[in-house]
């Protein structure tokens, strides 16, 4: 007993330095911004989690207690901010770390009969979360353009779904004829994997997940000169530019990167490279998403279709249905189509031209 005892406080103390120095890695930095901050904020609640593990008895309204409690809703948060390209994630979001220091508070008040309950609530609040968390990173896996996060996405959803087992099967003994004190080993070792994978993640791709990040409501890169491509690199950005251009693929509703991959002639992982690395953009939806807009905001200030409903503007244009027509025209322009289009006609239609001269010189400056 005494010798687990002792091996669980080394693998702490592991995790402990793990989580720090990830941290550190966050707020240690010339350009903070929103994520590193939450980042830097949740390994703090990480390291709390591992002191809280690591002591048998916890005082009522202890600090460190909450914030580790509040560590999941954190954790939720900077997941998503990793793998979605939201330059300014909702406030709705904070719910999750709100909703945790609740259930911590309403434990430190009720009635010690009331606290398994209680707990057992947090514990599904906290499956809930990770479930979600599968979801979107699956969800967003395919379209993903950045390698680093693409392949970050399923070991984030299987680690979090592995830790969350290890926590409910210690918490609810799920495991009695191990012996004592082996569960508090296996979560401690847990934990150390997690936090010397965490850093050594951030370590390697930090630049490529949090530095675009913080750009991603900025236009994207502009293109390099055709001089800094290879013949074949040249041959495929050529033939993408004809089919979205010319074409017009981003009009079907079930365009994905493997066919538009197998119309332009290339493999797709290098449509990738070149999608992202040379035209600036981080996911294959937003990319296609940004020449339904460009067309999307033609339509809307042409006189000649101001009968034409916006959601009928949307299906022509590619969209399944409204709500990601809105949702994407609303992050490209900070405001709604019919807003937009009411602007427009408002104002005389000096968008028009001026959306007509961005895209003539767009499509101008091309592989120049």
């Amino acid at each position: 007993m005494a010798d687990l005892s002792q091996l669980e406080a080394v693998i702490r103390g592991v995790a402990i330095g793990g989580f720090a120095a990830a941290g550190l890695a966050l707020a240690a930095t010339p350009r903070p911004n929103p994520t590193r901050w939450l980042g830097a904020t949740f390994f703090v609640c990480a390291i709390a989690h591992v002191i809280c593990g690591w002591r048998p008895e916890l005082e009522r309204f202890d600090p460190v207690w909450a914030a580790s409690v509040v560590g999941t809703g954190l954790f939720w948060m900077f997941a998503l901010d990793l793998l979605e390209d939201t330059p300014h994630p909702p406030a709705w979001r904070l719910v999750a770390p709100i909703g945790a220091f609740l259930f911590w508070l309403a434990a430190q008040i009720a009635p010690p009969a009331w606290c398994p309950p209680i707990w057992g609530v947090y514990l599904a609040l906290q499956i809930l979360l990770v479930g979600h968390l599968l979801v979107v990173a699956w969800r967003g896996w395919r379209g993903d353009l950045v390698p680093q996060r693409r392949r970050l996405r399923p070991l984030l959803a299987a680690s979090a779904c592995g830790y969350v087992l290890v926590v409910a099967a210690k918490d609810m003994g799920w495991l009695p004829f191990l012996p004592t004190g082996t569960m508090g080993v296996i979560q401690a070792s847990a934990l150390a994997i997690l936090a010397l994978g965490t850093t050594l993640a951030l370590l390697r791709a930090e630049p490529q997940l949090l530095e675009a990040q913080a750009d991603a409501s900025a236009a994207p890169t502009p293109e390099p000169s055709s001089m800094d491509l290879g013949p074949a690199d040249r041959l495929v950005l050529a033939r993408l530019d004809k089919a979205m251009t010319d074409n017009e693929v981003w009009r079907g509703e079930d365009l994905s990167i493997g066919a538009l991959a197998a119309l332009v002639g290339a493999p797709e992982h290098r449509l990738r490279k070149l999608i992202n690395g040379v035209l600036g953009h981080r996911n294959f939806a937003d990319y296609v998403n940004s020449h339904r807009i460009a067309a999307a905001k033609l339509a809307l200030a042409d006189p000649e279709q101001a009968l034409k409903s916006v959601s009928a503007i949307a299906f022509e244009l590619g969209f399944a249905s409204l709500g990601p027509f809105n949702r994407a025209f609303r992050a490209e322009t900070g405001s709604t189509p019919t807003a937009w289009r009411q602007e427009t006609c408002a104002n005389g239609s000096p968008r028009l031209r001026l959306v007509e001269t961005r895209q003539t010189a767009s499509n101008s400056n091309k592989l120049a």
